[in-house]
């Protein structure tokens, strides 16, 4: 057995355990969930998802997608539109006080400097992202 000392897997997991717990306080200092601030940083990046391409990339199911975009709904940092070419289909999309909402969110999340990302030099951060970067993009094809 190798152990997590060389298992990269389990440093993985590992590590998302760290920036979860950094992750639950901003959402708590935001009153959101960590699912419903990861949803609006997931928006943030697109123009709008459809609801089934969102559970995918949560990876939770029809029900809990549900939830968290009825609360992000209710609290009006998102639209729900019927998709033009499946009117069976929802498309997600930010508001403006959603936007805000992320921007803030965004820089609060700049400003941490945890110290296990502190004892990476800049170069090593940068490589890190990229291969993070690289193994999101492969998971989501």
């Amino acid at each position: 057995m190798s152990g997590i000392k060389n298992n990269l897997y389990l440093q993985l997991f590992q590590v998302s355990l760290l920036t979860k717990h950094d992750l639950m306080d901003i959402a708590g200092e935001f009153e959101l969930s960590v699912m419903q601030l990861y949803t609006l940083c997931l928006l943030a990046n697109n123009n709008s998802i459809p609801m089934n391409s969102l559970s995918a990339r949560i990876n939770c199911d029809a029900s809990n997608i549900t939830g968290i975009v009825d609360r992000l709904f209710n609290h009006k940092f998102i639209t729900r539109e019927e998709n033009p070419d499946d009117r069976r289909e929802k498309m997600i999309k930010l508001t403006k006080r959603g936007e805000n909402l992320c921007n803030k969110i965004d820089k609060r999340i700049d400003a941490m400097k945890p110290a296990y990302f502190e004892t990476l030099n800049s170069q090593e951060k940068k490589q890190f992202s990229l291969i993070l970067s690289k193994l999101i993009a492969t998971a989501h094809k």
